[in-house]
């Protein structure tokens, strides 16, 4: 058995919690995003470029 105390693993765990949580609100949530738009605009500037505009 390792002489660790409980408090100060739930600590370790909750920093690590926090910093997992804010990777991905900051750098995975927004990064994701930008890759889905700008996947999407070039998907239908694809689709524009070699299938004309689509009339209405």
């Amino acid at each position: 058995m390792t002489n660790q105390h409980p408090n100060k693993l739930n600590t370790s765990s909750k920093k690590d919690e926090l910093k997992a949580l804010s990777f991905i609100i900051f750098i995975l949530f927004p990064a994701l995003s930008i890759a889905f738009v700008s996947s999407y605009g070039f998907i239908i500037w694809m689709i524009q470029a070699f299938g004309g505009v689509v009339a209405h």
